[in-house]
């Protein structure tokens, strides 16, 4: 029987970031019906990342920021049965009306209200950079998983969007789009779970626009433009954004406008006991 949403989002340790918790979830909320048919990039990377999961029927997986559940019926492949958690209720709901999951559970993926050792495969595509403390979410991520356990992340990473980033930063200062982490950062806050023996792989997905409007369209579409904090810097004259038009075109190719995105792949099996 699938489950209700359970309101489990944690108070956590750090100050502002329960600030930071509610925009991120307001803002993938706002997207829940757009984010699917603009998640071009999230659906080359997580049928890649689904693809390093051992295909069976076997097991408990744990789809870990499941988003709109678009991803679900691939998900009957590899395991036996699987739950579902992400920080937005939108997007839970969302994926609820699939009804696929065993369980539909919002939470802080940093403070997870599961037990430990449940699953057998733990699964997260472009979620991990949405997190203040990814240390914190990958030791949650082993604590759920059995020994012996496979478990496949994604994130994105330093020099996400550098296109878009040089082209801002030719008209002012603010930071209009997300600072992502680099590798060697992931890799370090890997290195505080020592119960998972860890495998990185870095890959470069460029996508192509015919112009910069038709890039931020489908930002907002997927609802990161308001986590990355554009929203907050005064986008709003025809005069910015036809100098931001002409400081992106030197990056234009027969293809269009590319905007390059770093992908992290974090593949880990727990050690036994």
């Amino acid at each position: 029987m699938i489950s209700r949403i359970k309101p489990c989002i944690f108070e956590p340790a750090i100050h502002g970031e329960s600030t930071f918790l509610k925009q991120v979830a307001q803002s993938f909320g706002k997207a829940c019906e757009s984010y699917a048919a603009a998640a071009r990039l999230q659906q080359q990377v997580a049928l890649t990342a689904l693809a390093m999961l051992c295909a069976n029927h076997n097991g408990k997986l744990l789809d870990l920021g499941c988003g709109p559940g678009w991803i679900h019926p691939e998900l009957k492949n590899y395991c036996h049965e699987f739950s579902a958690v992400d920080l937005s209720a939108g997007m839970l709901n969302k994926a609820q009306s699939l009804q696929l999951a065993t369980a539909y559970i919002q939470a802080d993926a940093a403070a997870l209200p599961l037990a430990t050792a449940q699953f057998d495969k733990v699964f997260s595509s472009l979620m991990l950079q949405w997190c203040q403390r990814p240390e914190a979410v990958l030791a949650e991520a082993a604590r759920v998983l059995a020994p012996g356990g496979r478990l496949v992340i994604t994130t994105l990473v330093q020099g996400t969007l550098q296109e878009l980033q040089g082209a801002f930063a030719t008209l002012d200062q603010k930071p209009h789009t997300q600072l992502f982490l680099p590798e060697a950062e992931l890799i370090k806050a890997a290195g505080t779970v020592p119960q998972v023996t860890w495998h990185f792989e870095q890959r470069n997905y460029p996508l192509y626009y015919p112009d910069v409007q038709s890039l931020a369209r489908e930002l907002k579409a997927l609802g990161a433009n308001q986590v990355a904090g554009r929203s907050a810097t005064g986008l709003t004259g025809r005069g910015y954004w036809q100098k931001l038009a002409v400081a992106y075109e030197k990056h234009r190719t027969a293809q269009g406008l590319p905007a390059s995105y770093q992908v992290l792949f974090i593949t880990g099996t727990k050690n036994a006991r």
